[in-house]
């Protein structure tokens, strides 16, 4: 999948407050049509702050927090339920010239960006469509759908970016997902070639509850090391390589592993982004 910097040219040439310094991974869309963009900026502060009413969004859980507002421009933190009834936050900017962006905070992991609700959270199984539903996409279409009633987006539309606002130099990354609903391991193998440099590795792991009386535990190694040490309580969790992978052909090893305990459920996304050798 291509980062693109679109938005980011755009955004930092033009005079909005976009808080580019504070971003890390994003995805970006643009209202318009026929070559003209605009958003009514007043019926999306309208929704988005509003406590929640009958035929809203299935993912925002609570009005957004304020974080910055011009005359022209927002920038929100929204709340959206995730799996099991888990909630993830997002950061939302949009303004009167159409652009909307939906970000990470620079050092969160870009793993946090896995929307699992569709998944059962008691028997997870995992395919291509629960790998692209984000909470970036969640986000995005709260304003495209819901405050401006348009027609909800979804993740291969041509016009949805990504960019991470850190690594100008990067542009592709990988997503991975995973699932366990017993115990043991669940281990993927992966190489890195000379030509990539990779910006940052990072992945995310849900654990789920449901009748279990606890949780069960769950970790994400990398290799011989933990990457999100054991968890035994139901939550989403997060974790970053501290120095990204050098560029070479050895492979590595990636595993969900779920132990203690055969109820419950977790599942781990891991998030490689990346670009060409100079």
């Amino acid at each position: 999948m291509i980062l693109t910097a679109t938005a980011h040219q755009a955004l930092l040439a033009s005079e909005k407050a976009f808080p580019s310094q504070d971003a890390g991974f994003s995805a970006y869309y643009r209202v318009g049509e026929d070559g003209s963009y605009s958003l009514d900026k007043g019926a999306v502060d309208d929704l988005i702050f509003s406590q929640l009413r009958s035929g809203d969004t299935t993912f925002r859980t609570a009005p957004a927090t304020l974080v910055d507002m011009g005359q022209n421009y927002t920038v929100a933190r929204l709340t959206l339920e995730n799996i099991d009834d888990l909630e993830s936050e997002v950061n939302l900017y949009y303004d009167d010239e159409g652009w909307i962006v939906a970000y990470l905070d620079s050092d969160e992991a870009s793993a946090l960006v896995w929307q699992a609700k569709g998944i059962d959270p008691e028997n997870p199984s995992i395919d291509d469509d629960d790998i692209g539903n984000t909470v970036f996409l969640n986000a995005i279409n709260i304003v495209v759908d819901e405050a401006l009633g348009g027609t909800a987006i979804e993740d291969d539309d041509p016009d949805l970016g990504h960019y991470h606002w850190q690594f100008p130099n990067a542009d592709t990354y990988l997503m991975m997902a995973v699932s366990r609903q017993d115990q043991g391991e669940y281990p993927v193998q992966f190489a890195v070639p000379d030509r990539l440099t990779v910006t940052e590795i990072s992945a995310s792991l849900w654990i789920s509850q449901l009748t279990n009386p606890a949780a069960p535990c769950a970790s994400v190694t990398l290799d011989s090391s933990d990457l999100i040490g054991k968890k035994c309580e139901k939550g989403i969790y997060s974790g970053k390589v501290d120095l990204p992978l050098s560029a070479g052909p050895s492979g590595h090893t990636w595993k969900l592993i779920q132990s203690e305990r055969d109820q419950g459920a977790s599942g781990s996304l891991m998030v490689i982004i990346y670009g060409s050798s100079s």
